[in-house]
């Protein structure tokens, strides 16, 4: 998905909260309304689109009409704490 910004936390217990900024003509681009369901297949596609291996949990999703942005929050989880390498990111 085009116009996202992400922005990554990492926490103290080695998980990470990551927000995605959205523009709302983009996300009502692919769906047809604001729900959880579709903040998580948003987190999932970007993992996968990132080769991210974390497990995500606590998503939540936002829209401000006034500044024409969704915001979508999770939690990440990395197996042992540890996070994966982008070394091979975009080349799947």
């Amino acid at each position: 998905m085009d116009n996202m910004l992400d922005m990554r936390k990492r926490m103290d217990d080695g998980t990470y909260d990551l927000t995605l900024l959205i523009g709302d003509n983009t996300y009502f681009n692919f769906y047809e309304s604001i729900n959880t369901d579709a903040a998580k297949d948003v987190v999932r596609n970007y993992l996968f689109d990132n080769d991210d291996d974390a497990d995500y949990k606590d998503v939540t999703i936002d829209h401000n009409k006034n500044r024409h942005i969704v915001t979508i929050n999770a939690k990440l989880d990395y197996i042992n704490g540890e996070h994966k390498d982008y070394n091979y990111r975009g080349t799947m």
